[in-house]
């Protein structure tokens, strides 16, 4: 690869990590634990919330009572009824899903567990899992996510993607959702893991804040992929960098496009030395 092709990557890396490290507006209050930030909530909705619930309670930030904040049990309780609360509300719909792990940190231990369309609405810190898929030529695989879906929808993404279930590991999220997806299994892709990072900015729900692990797979010859779940309309096969153009047009979702970037610097020998991206075993101080 030449240098300016390995400058092109970092510059369009930059590009995209800008648009998902977006600072807090105004319109925002820290939901916050001790002095650790467990998440960001709209203040109309933290009004609503510590309102309804003797749970939450606000001043400059949001916070949770003593009670409800005295274990993880009680926080997970906690979560649960502000998503009933919010239904009852028309905040959200009834049907939260199912529950995710929130953390304060990216190295934290689970802070509590909350129904994961919650997450989105107070700002809470989940897991996610991504696989930046390429072919035996060399392209990155990609697929196209459902038009109607309410996020993203109509826009290029990775392989697999997704929010990893409470309790559950991360590589049995990442099979798990390559099997939905794409409709493959572990003796049909090679996988690594790569860095991983935090993307965080406001959301039409909320405020997105979410440790994204990306993984680099390579397709093995003559593989068929299937889409299990409905939430995909197509799969195709892309220049790593006409993707990553794409993905500076805003056709591709942010942070698929940095685990192309991310894997592209990987495979020239350029590892990405900076706090914000982490790889395992790396020691920061």
């Amino acid at each position: 690869m030449s240098e300016h092709t390995e400058k092109s990557v970092r510059e369009t890396y930059e590009v995209l990590k800008a648009r998902v490290t977006q600072p807090v507006s105004a319109e925002f209050v820290q939901f916050l634990w001790g002095k650790e930030l467990l998440g960001v909530v709209k203040k109309t909705l933290a009004m609503k919330l510590a309102g309804a619930t003797s749970d939450f309670r606000l001043s400059e930030c949001l916070r949770l009572s003593a009670e409800a904040e005295a274990n993880e049990i009680t926080r997970t309780a906690a979560m649960q009824k502000a998503a009933a609360l919010l239904a009852s509300m028309g905040e959200m719909p009834e049907d939260a899903g199912e529950l995710v792990d929130v953390r304060t940190g990216i190295y934290d231990k689970p802070f509590c567990q909350a129904p994961r369309l919650l997450c989105r609405k107070l700002g809470l810190m989940t897991d996610s899992i991504r696989l930046t898929a390429y072919d035996a030529q060399g392209r990155v695989v990609l697929a196209l996510r459902r038009a109607d879906k309410p996020v993203g929808g109509g826009l290029w993404d990775s392989l697999a993607a997704g929010l990893v279930k409470a309790s559950e590991k991360t590589e049995q999220a990442l099979y798990r959702e390559l099997f939905e997806e794409a409709g493959l299994t572990s003796v049909e892709v090679e996988i690594k893991e790569g860095a991983r990072f935090v993307q965080t900015l406001p959301v039409p729900e909320g405020y997105l804040r979410e440790i994204v692990r990306n993984y680099e797979g390579v397709l093995k010859e003559g593989v068929k992929l299937q889409n299990r779940d409905g939430e995909v309309a197509e799969f195709k096969a892309f220049d790593p960098f006409e993707a990553l153009r794409m993905a500076e047009q805003e056709k591709l979702m942010y942070a698929a496009g940095l685990g192309i970037a991310e894997t592209q610097l990987t495979r020239m020998g350029h590892r990405i030395e900076e706090k914000w991206l982490h790889y395992r075993g790396q020691i920061l101080i």
